[in-house]
């Protein structure tokens, strides 16, 4: 289980219009019958001229599957291989998305929030710099799933 004093966490601020930061609040074990769920609080801030929209999810899953997916596809993506690298977690309730290549890369975070009978979505698409959206990013998510396979489960 994870401490208060280090929790595995991946910051992306690395545009002035976006702050981003995934930080692992729980992991559990079911034993032998599934993989351990992980479950993040993610907290976004998207600035635009006039002011800026904010965002937190406080009990969010993820698969580990998607963040080293992310890693893989942001390789490809330096490499040229691919034009596409996208993170989501299980609901896709919030999926960033990289598209482009070094000449343009855009990124594009949406949010959707579902509490019948309402929903709420948040969109954003911005462009980012290539190097540090692909490259630095990718260590930092690198440096994260480490960090998580460090965390031993609690049992349920």
């Amino acid at each position: 289980m994870t401490t208060p004093h280090h929790r595995p966490e991946v910051i992306i601020n690395y545009s002035p219009k976006l702050d981003l930061k995934i930080t692992l609040v729980r992991a559990r074990s079911y034993e032998a019958v599934s993989l351990p769920e992980h479950f993040f609080e993610v907290d976004c801030r998207l600035r635009h001229p006039t002011g800026s929209f904010a965002y937190s999810f406080s009990h969010l899953c993820f698969e580990m599957k998607s963040f080293t997916q992310f890693s893989e596809e942001l390789q490809s993506l330096s490499q040229g291989l691919s034009r596409e690298a996208t993170l989501k977690n299980v609901g896709e309730m919030m999926v960033l998305s990289l598209k482009g290549d070094s000449r343009q890369l855009l990124l594009t975070l949406d949010v959707r929030e579902y509490l019948p009978p309402s929903s709420w979505a948040l969109n954003a698409v911005v462009e980012v710099e290539y190097d540090l959206f692909v490259n630095k990013l990718r260590g930092a998510i690198d440096e994260f799933i480490a960090e998580i396979r460090q965390v031993e489960p609690s049992p349920l």
